[in-house]
């Protein structure tokens, strides 16, 4: 009896040792670990980050817009809901009053907005991340490319700080001081980093954030009540308004199969492909018919190239006024923007572009309104400029 008991106990161990070797050994296979939600303070700052394992050939990262991309927003729940990614953070800044990113953004070859400021993410057709110079150090190309997220400023290169948000195009004390932010950064293993940081911090102490972690490439995305990140099941920083961009994780081709074309609109106008084709006119307006591939190029396009039609000019706006640009049938142009005395308030790929204006947070008085055309390599093609005049003050009545 005593020789049985100990057949059968041996016989239990080496049991129990073979389960805890196939308890070891399945990780490796089915990686259950690539995407993982980690909690840390660092230099005083409670991190909440969640890496991201590349070598996991299953593993797909890629930005994701709102429906409405570039003039809506999406509350981060319905994006959750809609797109059921396995890890997320959230993507670019963008004008509070038109929604328009800060940014150059392109997904699954597309290249649907070019903006004028940041640093990009690049991600190649075979889920290899880099980040490069924005627009405003270069005039980029992204043909070859799989998706692109430009956000920024950059925090690190080759593992040294490089904070530098003015030479990106960054003017925006809530950019340039301290807020709560949000960054994605690459250790030299192959990880990506995405992190949130609740409490105030300034771009400097984000970088070194990021060097704590082992990272040696980094940038800031959008911050304050943008900043969101869901892992593991469930959202640990929740974002206090809608957002325009998203940047989605999937551990598993087959998850990311099921969204990748509902990743931004159907209707979106595409500027230009990334995997060899060449720009497209845009857009077609009601009415129009697109170009067929080998057809002659369009006649020039008749009348001034772009045009503001509203407000006249005539009389005097107070209150809300709704600005009116219309760019001229057949014209090739990939981008407008709008001015208003000199400072950038919106920028569109789709026409006609309808700004809300709030006049009351002007001076009384003269305002130049401007609407600028431009091509795919930011050369500026035409201009139109308007001056109005801004009256929300009464005027007393004469005695």
């Amino acid at each position: 009896m005593r020789q049985t008991n100990g057949t059968k106990t041996g016989w239990m161990r080496a049991a129990l040792w073979a389960l805890a070797a196939l308890a070891l050994a399945l990780p490796a296979v089915a990686a259950p670990g690539s995407i993982q939600l980690h909690y840390q303070v660092i230099n005083g700052f409670p991190v909440k980050f969640v890496t991201v394992n590349l070598n996991d050939p299953e593993v797909v990262v890629t930005p994701a817009t709102a429906p409405r991309f570039p003039t809506g927003l999406e509350r981060w729940s319905s994006f959750i809901a809609r797109l059921q990614p396995d890890a997320a953070i959230n993507g670019t800044y963008f004008c509070p009053r038109s929604f328009m990113p800060v940014g150059d953004v392109a997904i699954n070859g597309s290249l649907l907005f070019k903006g004028v400021a940041g640093t990009a993410l690049a991600i190649t057709p075979e889920n290899a991340l880099s980040l490069l110079p924005g627009p405003r150090q270069w005039r980029p190309d992204w043909r070859g490319y799989r998706s692109i997220l430009c956000a920024g400023p950059r925090l690190l290169t080759n593992g040294a700080p490089t904070v530098h948000p003015r030479a990106e195009g960054f003017r925006d004390p809530r950019v340039l001081g301290s807020a709560p932010r949000s960054a994605l950064a690459l250790r030299p293993d192959n990880v990506l980093l995405l992190l949130t940081i609740e409490k105030p911090i300034s771009l400097e102490n984000l970088a070194y954030v990021c060097m704590h972690l082992k990272a040696h490439q980094a940038m800031a995305l959008d911050g304050g009540s943008s900043s969101g990140l869901y892992a593991d099941g469930r959202t640990v920083t929740t974002p206090g308004r809608g957002l325009s961009t998203f940047l989605a994780v999937y551990g598993s081709r087959q998850r990311y199969f099921r969204v990748a074309n509902h990743l931004f609109p159907p209707a979106m106008p595409i500027l230009a492909s990334l995997q060899g084709g060449a720009p497209v006119p845009i857009p077609n307006l009601p009415g129009e018919t697109a170009v067929a591939p080998g057809a002659p190029p369009p006649a020039a396009p008749a009348g001034p190239l772009v045009r503001l039609v509203r407000p006249t000019g005539e009389i005097a706006v107070q209150g809300g006024v709704t600005i009116h640009i219309e760019v001229a049938p057949q014209a090739t142009v990939s981008w407008i923007s709008l001015r208003i005395n000199g400072r950038l308030r919106a920028m569109a790929n789709a026409w006609p572009l309808e700004y809300h204006w709030d006049s009351t947070r002007e001076q009384d008085g003269p305002t130049l309104l401007e609407a600028s055309a431009w091509n795919a390599d930011r050369e500026l093609l035409a201009r139109d400029q308007r001056q109005v005049t801004v009256r929300n003050t009464p005027v007393a009545a004469q005695q």
